[in-house]
């Protein structure tokens, strides 16, 4: 077993083993359920108008993956389209829109957007979102029309 390729060291082979017609309990050795660990990960709220939301994750192409999707954004007034700012905190506000796509901004330009999973998602247009803005993982901003 490798220490990177989960999915096809032990995934792959319990679904071969499912697909198969085989038990469940016959695919390897059973878990304690108590050693399971519950992942403590951050929700996105809406305070004063602004979506308050953490960096979970940052793709190859340095875009940010947020803790938001769609259905957070009811109570924050904010319209594909538009402009929107993004409050890095300590006073650090950038002027972005909330975009479908990357083409909807200039190059340079930061967007918003519902990326691939439906979650939202901070960019630059032909650029590298994470190393722009000096940001890192769980760092938490606000969103908020402009």
């Amino acid at each position: 077993m490798s220490a990177t390729f989960h999915g096809r060291d032990i995934f792959a082979p319990v679904a071969a083993h499912l697909a198969a017609g085989e038990p469940l309990g016959d695919a390897g050795e059973p878990l304690d359920p108590a050693e399971l660990a519950a992942l403590d990960l951050s929700h996105a709220s809406v305070e004063d108008s602004a979506l308050v939301c953490h960096i979970l994750a940052v793709d190859s192409f340095g875009n940010l993956q947020l803790d938001a999707g769609h259905d957070d954004l009811g109570a924050t007034g904010l319209r594909l389209g538009h402009p929107v700012e993004v409050d890095l905190g300590e006073g650090d506000v950038i002027p972005a829109t909330y975009a479908v796509t990357f083409a909807d901004v200039g190059a340079g330009a930061l967007l918003v957007y519902e990326d691939a999973y439906r979650t939202l998602a901070i960019a630059v247009n032909r650029g590298h979102a994470a190393e722009e803005l000096d940001v890192r993982l769980d760092h938490e901003l606000r969103i908020r029309r402009a």
